[in-house]
């Protein structure tokens, strides 16, 4: 699927000062204003395409248009479609609102979501064949590959690949429809206002995309004041660590889980699984 933002521009004929019927048109007149509308007009994007680096799996199943239901991985995968179709509308609080806990996992305010993308010039998405439903203990979820690319306000090109994990609750007695319904709790490639700050320092108020060496990803949500961390791996539900004491990095733990480490490099531990070594996202 590809999405297309249409940006306004002004035609030549308009923006251009047209001469007096009586002025005398210098020789390279057409060939100066060729060279300078040349030099404006930027190169066509043109992404990676399926199954080349940085393009989506060529798996030749995109995103189904076949029916299907809301509560399917298709579902979710046609929540995040609508959620970066807003995001090229310009229509930045409703895309934030389809983020889990009623806009909260997103990490940020409305307003700040929405001057996140004030660096881009456009923004488009490629969306991929959803991953398996992963459930347990009545939650759900589910995980869709995504290459969003387009231009940054000074004309350069950028490409970002990743993926969008959202989660609803099962059919279990006390659920709402709201929480039945998918939303997102984490993307890998999300738009932040500046850089993060590194998970090894005390103020790290922060969240944190790490690549671990089996190839799976990782979200932490760092918070000092409670000392704690949540970390969401690519499959499961959240885990919420508490800090040790430790001489040197940091370390959190708690139900057999563990995450630490220091700089940019922490290793995450499961029960009945080896430690493994994980890497921040920059």
């Amino acid at each position: 699927m590809r999405l297309t933002l249409t940006l306004a521009a002004c035609a030549l004929a308009a923006c251009t000062p047209q001469p007096a019927d009586n002025a005398v048109e210098p020789a390279n007149a057409s060939a100066d204003i060729d060279d300078i509308v040349a030099a404006n007009v930027q190169a066509p994007l043109a992404p990676p395409a399926p199954g080349e680096p940085g393009g989506l799996a060529n798996d030749m199943t995109p995103v189904s248009e076949a029916p299907f239901t809301e509560e399917s991985a298709q579902g979710a995968a046609n929540v995040v479609q609508t959620y970066y179709a807003l995001i090229e509308a310009g229509k930045y609080r409703q895309a934030w609102a389809l983020w889990d806990n009623g806009g909260k996992a997103s990490g940020m305010s409305p307003a700040a979501f929405a001057a996140s993308f004030a660096r881009y010039s456009e923004y488009h998405a490629n969306i991929g064949a959803p991953g398996a439903i992963d459930a347990g203990a009545g939650q759900r979820y589910v995980s869709v590959p995504v290459q969003a690319y387009g231009r940054m306000q000074d004309g350069r090109p950028f490409n970002q690949l990743g993926s969008v994990t959202l989660h609803r609750v099962g059919d279990i007695d006390g659920a709402t429809a709201e929480q039945r319904q998918w939303r997102i709790r984490s993307a890998d490639l999300v738009a932040r206002p500046g850089p993060e700050p590194s998970p090894e320092v005390e103020d790290n108020r922060s969240v944190a995309r790490y690549r671990c060496m089996d190839g799976t990803r990782l979200t932490a949500r760092f918070d000092p004041d409670s000392r704690q961390v949540t970390v969401e791996p690519a499959k499961g539900g959240p885990r919420v660590l508490k800090r040790q004491g430790t001489s040197t990095g940091v370390r959190y733990a708690g139900g057999g889980y563990a995450f630490s480490g220091k700089g940019d490099t922490m290793t995450f531990g499961a029960p009945d699984a080896p430690p493994i070594a994980c890497t921040v996202i920059r």
